[in-house]
């Protein structure tokens, strides 16, 4: 994945050495992307602080550091059903930041997802109760790592 985000780095670099700055006007003669002629003739900001990209990249880069301790904590299975919780924070998210609206079998979905992630995860740490090789406060810590995430 990182060699794939290395070539398109290069590729952007490349762009920028032939056609110079993306950011200049339409009449300088830059080719834009249909989108961005767009933006450009209905006077929409066009360029951004890049630090503003911190932001959200510190969050992706935080949970998905939590992500993969807590896979080294709980079983793979275990992990992989658990991190269905993210269509629920992903829909949560879409309404409060989006104005999304949720239908009825939106809904339905949702709580079905909650449901199964709950099954999940109790039955992981019951089961790790039930062992005696002191698993069950690591399977604990994962499943509540994974939620953190």
């Amino acid at each position: 994945m990182f060699l794939g985000e290395m070539t398109c780095l290069a590729v952007y670099f490349l762009k920028l050495a032939l056609y110079g700055n993306p950011n200049k006007k339409i009449d300088e003669g830059v080719p834009l992307s249909p989108g961005g002629k767009a933006a450009q003739e209905s006077k929409l900001k066009t360029s951004i602080n890049p630090v503003l990209l911190a932001i959200p990249a510190s969050c992706d880069f935080c949970g998905s550091t939590l992500m993969f301790v807590a896979l080294t904590q709980c079983a793979a299975s275990v992990y992989q059903m658990m991190r269905g919780i993210i269509v629920f924070i992903t829909a949560g998210m879409s309404i409060a930041f989006l104005g999304g609206k949720q239908y009825a079998h939106h809904w339905i979905s949702l709580s079905m997802i909650v449901l199964g992630v709950a099954i999940v995860g109790i039955v992981s740490v019951e089961d790790s109760k039930k062992s005696a090789d002191g698993q069950a406060t690591t399977t604990i810590t994962g499943v509540l790592l994974l939620l953190l995430a």
